[in-house]
């Protein structure tokens, strides 16, 4: 500690693994208090500092956003534990996800469809593609897909 007042941005920085940039955008968004400051206005955080720092760094595991852990951090600060509200957002982002991996799921069968019409197209990668083959103003395997 730097004293025994609390830490320097750097030294939190350090203790917690995230750069003093971060910190300072957390301070802007909210997440964390403005910290205390030194006669020569550096800024001085302390344990709960900490705490918070290491909770947001855990939230964002869970695939929450900023704005979500600030939600939960408003809901705590009002007296009430935010659990309830966590599982509401952890399951949207799991629907969320579900959701993109179907589309990433029929994105790569459609791809591998494609390739393999390309493939029987030009089976020689060192073949050179015909007008013939590849008709169009720029690539006529692409402007053919209907």
């Amino acid at each position: 500690m730097a004293g025994k007042e609390g830490w320097l941005i750097g030294e939190l920085s350090d203790r917690v693994g995230v750069s003093a940039h971060t910190i300072r955008y957390y301070e802007r968004l909210g997440l964390l208090e403005p910290p205390r400051r030194t006669e020569s206005q550096y800024r001085i955080y302390g344990q709960e500092n900490e705490e918070r720092l290491r909770f947001i760094q855990k939230a964002k595991r869970f695939g929450l956003s900023l704005d979500e852990i600030k939600q939960l951090i408003a809901i705590r600060t009002q007296g009430t534990p935010p659990c309830a509200s966590l599982k509401t957002m952890v399951k949207q982002r799991l629907d969320d996800l579900n959701r993109q991996i179907e589309e990433m799921m029929s994105l790569r069968q459609e791809l591998a469809s494609r390739y393999e019409e390309i493939s029987k197209l030009l089976p020689n990668a060192s073949t050179l593609p015909t007008e013939e083959i590849c008709q169009g103003k720029i690539c006529g395997l692409i402007e053919s897909i209907e």
